[in-house]
Formats: structure tokens, sequence, C-alpha cells
């Protein structure tokens, strides 16, 4: 059964797009199954694989109860795209009271003998559409970029996260703290370095280095390892998918 995977940060602009992106295809590289699930209104993961306008979305499977439309973008690798409909979707499912929550867990499950992982791109807010993506999840990944501003809104989603562990009986566990566009200024270390003193064990091993390398992939429609392989943010991602594999194998 797939490894569920949500990454999550109710900031924009931290990378989540393009972590779960190149996340994504770093564990194709290593040999897994993977799918991609893009249920941001903003639909940023579906367009940056050349997904500007699908005929069927996550949105036709949340409120109309269609099966996922499934597209392809190379082999073991795969997205549910999103559309700017999306965006119509949280009155819906509030609307449905407590069967909405559950609506991507449901229409996930069929899918989870046929892939290895699905990582869900959440949009940034801490809304039912993410809500959707934690319960239907085994693990999150919080996306952080090293910035006071970013950082500071870290105990809200970890606070949610204990709340639908509790109040839900949800064993939703917290993979780690994923830091994005790092760069060796003296900020950013002293930031990492306060976010490791309180959540010590959280942050991933793994830092992803600021790159311009990672703007010209996407501005291209493509992950960081058809861009440019050699890169320094694609041996950052080769290098997270092995540690999020060694993580999930120690438990």
């Amino acid at each position: 059964m797939a490894h569920i995977l949500s990454l999550v940060n109710h900031k924009g602009g931290v990378g989540k797009t393009t972590s779960t992106l190149n996340l994504g295809k770093a564990l194709v590289r290593q040999g897994q199954k993977v799918l991609l699930v893009d249920i941001d209104p903003q639909a940023n993961l579906s367009q940056s694989v050349g997904m500007d306008n699908p005929p069927q979305s996550i949105y036709e499977v949340l409120c109309e109860g269609a099966p996922p439309p499934l597209v392809e973008i190379a082999p073991g690798f795969a997205l549910l795209p999103a559309e700017l409909s999306l965006s119509t979707a949280e009155g819906k499912l509030i609307s449905e009271a407590v069967t909405g929550y559950f609506k991507l867990q449901n229409a996930l499950q069929a899918l989870q003998s046929q892939y290895d992982f699905i990582l869900i791109d959440c949009p940034p807010s801490l809304g039912i559409l993410t809500i959707n993506a934690l319960l239907a999840s085994q693990a999150l990944v919080i996306v952080v970029e090293p910035q006071y501003l970013a950082i500071k809104g870290l105990q809200t989603i970890i606070e949610l996260y204990t709340r639908l562990n509790q109040s839900l009986g949800k064993d939703l566990r917290l993979l780690g703290l994923l830091f994005t566009q790092f760069n060796r200024t003296v900020v950013s270390k002293n930031i990492m370095d306060q976010v490791q003193q309180r959540y010590p064990g959280l942050a991933f091993d793994t830092v992803i280095r600021q790159s311009v390398k990672i703007t010209e992939a996407s501005a291209m429609k493509q992950d960081i390892f058809t861009y440019e392989a050699d890169s320094s943010p694609a041996q950052d991602y080769a290098a997270l998918g092995s540690e999020v594999l060694q993580r999930l194998n120690k438990n």
C-alpha cells in the first residue's frame, strides 16, 4: 500500500509545490511508483508539469464523486491535477458537514495499491482542503523557509496535526520539517538552529539550497532532474528522497 504524505505550510512561497514535484521525481528515480495530488486551487503543481487546463480535475472527484482523472507525467509518475474551479470546493465540502472532510481519503483508497507513494500538495491555508489532505495521509512534511515570518506559524500547523490525532483517533505522523531556499546567511543559520532546538529531531538532515536552477526549471515546466540533473537542488532532492525512505523504513 502507498505511503501517503501531505506537504504542508499555510504560508505561500516556501517551496511546497516545488518540493512535492521534485521529491516525487527523486523517489521515481529510486525505483518508486509515485502519484502527485494537487489539492491547491492555484493549481501550481499541475501547471508546473504543463497541465494548465485539464478537462477533469480533483474538483470533480471531491465535489461530484467522479473517478480520479490521472495523467501520466512519465513512466511510474502520475498526477491528479487541479484547476481554478477548486476554489469553489471549500463551500461545497463544508456544506456536507463531517463527510466533506473525508472526500479525498475515500477517493485515494482505490489508488493505494497502485503506487508506492502518493504526495499531496496542499494549499497555503489550513482550511477544509488541507484537512482533507491530512485525513487522507499517514504522514506530513512541513515545508519551511528559514525566515522569521515563515517559521512563526509552525506551531499552528503542529497544533492542528495534534488535534486531528487526538480528536479523531488519527495516527498521523509528522515525518519531518524540510528547510527550503536555504542560503548561507547568518539569519538563515540562526533560524534553522532555533527551529532545531525547539523541535529536536524533527528537521530533515537534507536542506534544499537556494538556486536559480529551481526557478529556471519551473519556467520550463520541468522537474529539476529533467532540467539539470547535476545541479545543487537536484542533489538535494535526491538526498531528500533517500532520507524519506530511510525515515519511513525505521518505523
